[in-house]
């Protein structure tokens, strides 16, 4: 091997491997949390939920500190490596379990509403519910003529798109008992992302490539955690390919996660 090719994979292997920092530092966290909580036998999903939905979650206190902290270097280079990573899941479209990774729409807990109703101006009765042994969207016309009866074991969006009924009502009415069924989705995302304009309605995170965010730092705290936890699974499990594109997103990934390690002993 020549001394020019000897340069050449010197100069291929100077980047830092942020894949590999990001995998030391999920090593004490994972060690943290499982002697955190001895009851949950070692099953990092549980745990992780636990760390999401428990208020006393040392790292949801900590992610919740920095969201809210102004003036402390820590809490800003937290909220600049959240916005970052946020920018580049948008720009980068990961996959994880079938779906899309993005803070704009990440599934966090079971939807409480199981059921929902709605009468239009023509007088047709909508109605979604989630009971012990089935999912419904029903339809009655004024008259009591039933329109729609779909039924299902399980919640089934995409069936209830393909069904013959369903097909044969007119287009604001599937709209409407669409949207009504979308209401008890179990598995209904959310966004951390805000939209809104006023100053006072969302939490500006600045960066290079700064984001607002809702102002429920709660909420944004499960996300992160769990956020995290999917690409810690995503690169354990070799879904994610060793890309310089991808190696930006563990980056922010392992910035994140190490200013909380260094809270959380």
């Amino acid at each position: 091997m020549t001394k020019r090719e000897n340069i050449s994979l010197w100069f291929q292997n100077s980047e830092p491997d942020y894949y590999m920092f990001f995998l030391k530092s999920w090593i004490p966290f994972n060690s943290w949390y499982i002697e955190e909580y001895p009851n949950l036998n070692k099953k990092d999903a549980a745990i992780i939920k636990e760390l999401q939905n428990d208020p006393d979650s040392k790292p949801r206190k900590i992610i919740e500190n920095f969201l809210t902290n102004s003036g402390d270097t820590n809490a800003e280079n937290f909220q600049s490596y959240l916005a970052e990573l946020h920018f580049h899941l948008e720009n980068i479209p990961l996959q994880h379990n079938g779906k899309r990774l993005s803070l704009k729409n990440i599934y966090l807990t079971e939807n409480p509403i199981k059921y929902n109703n709605y009468i239009d101006t023509h007088g047709n009765v909508y109605k979604v519910e989630k009971t012990s042994s089935y999912w419904q969207a029903y339809i009655e016309d004024k008259g009591n003529r039933v329109l729609l009866d779909f039924k299902k074991p399980k919640y089934a969006i995409l069936e209830l798109k393909k069904d013959f009924e369903y097909l044969r009502l007119e287009k604001k009415i599937q709209n409407k008992i669409y949207a009504l069924y979308e209401e008890i989705n179990p598995e209904k995302s959310v966004s951390i992302i805000s939209n809104a304009s006023r100053k006072t309605e969302f939490r500006l995170l600045k960066s290079e490539n700064s984001c607002k965010t809702i102002l429920d730092e709660t909420v944004v705290a499960k996300a992160c955690i769990k956020v995290l936890y999917s690409l810690r699974c995503m690169i354990f499990h070799g879904e994610i390919a060793p890309t310089t594109a991808n190696k930006v997103i563990y980056k922010n990934c392992f910035f994140i996660l190490n200013l909380i390690n260094k809270q959380i002993h």
